[in-house]
């Protein structure tokens, strides 16, 4: 694990895999941590050069005080990539992530080699504003503790929560430690609310596939339906089962499908 200094602080990211292989960053959601991804890296690290990191003000990253933009996460991966040298990488997002990858794909064409937008949307629209609201009144109205055991809902599946029910309790008390702050994410959420690629997404040139989960509440299938509809010649691929956080879930098909889509070449580095 490793620090980039950046004018705001040090920026956490961790790198897997040969230096040499082609290089894969996976780009977080809400939470903004690079841990979730851990479920996949093994598998993905044996093609690529793997790349996660914790967004600025979160984890290991520098604390920030400053509010949220997706422009703003997509600045800073642009910012990683030049640290490490990098060029062009496929780009992997999940959520908050995936609207990363838009942007990044849009507003630096020649930085993104292949793109994978998974779990996302294009722009707000009435049932995304809901749930960010609900998530909002849940924090400001019930607290971080209740925020926090609620959210396991719309999530994972109905079936993963049951089985894994005191797992999720006994890890509580260090999420509500680890908790960002009321502040920090709300930002974020206002962020989420803000994002608004749709009448951009004809721009994007990358290879694209576009995966959605049949079971999502969070992000449902036709968020991902309508992204794979407005990118030029973007794929779009359903698994039928994992909720939103798939790659916690059911992290084999969510490899299966990264590696299915990306293709196992050089690429360039600066």
């Amino acid at each position: 694990m490793s620090t980039l200094s950046l004018p705001w602080g040090d920026l956490h990211y961790a790198q897997y895999g040969d230096d040499r292989a082609p290089p894969l960053l996976l780009i977080s959601g809400l939470n903004g941590l690079a841990r979730p991804w851990q479920a996949v890296v093994p598998t993905l690290a044996a093609h690529y050069r793997v790349i996660t990191h914790d967004h600025r003000g979160l984890g290991n990253s520098a604390r920030w005080q400053g509010a949220y933009s997706v422009e703003q996460i997509a600045s800073d991966v642009i910012a990683l990539m030049d640290g490490l040298g990098i060029a062009r990488a496929h780009i992997v997002g999940h959520s908050l992530g995936g609207a990363v990858a838009q942007t990044l794909a849009i507003d630096h064409p020649q930085r993104v080699d292949h793109l994978l937008i998974y779990a996302s949307w294009a722009g707000p629209e009435p049932y995304f504003t809901r749930v960010m609201q609900m998530r909002r009144e849940m924090l400001l109205g019930l607290g971080v503790e209740a925020f926090l055991r609620t959210g396991a809902i719309g999530i994972y599946p109905p079936d993963w929560i049951a089985a894994h029910h005191r797992e999720l309790d006994a890890n509580l008390p260090a999420m509500v430690q680890a908790f960002v702050g009321v502040p920090t994410m709300l930002s974020r959420m206002d962020a989420c609310l803000a994002h608004d690629q749709r009448s951009h997404l004809t721009q994007i040139k990358a290879p694209t596939l576009v995966l959605g989960l049949e079971d999502d509440m969070s992000t449902p299938a036709y968020f991902s339906a309508a992204l794979a509809n407005g990118i030029p010649g973007a794929q779009l691929r359903l698994l039928p089962y994992g909720g939103h956080n798939a790659h916690l879930v059911v992290p084999d098909q969510v490899s299966a499908v990264i590696l299915g889509f990306l293709p196992q070449k050089n690429t360039t580095s600066l």
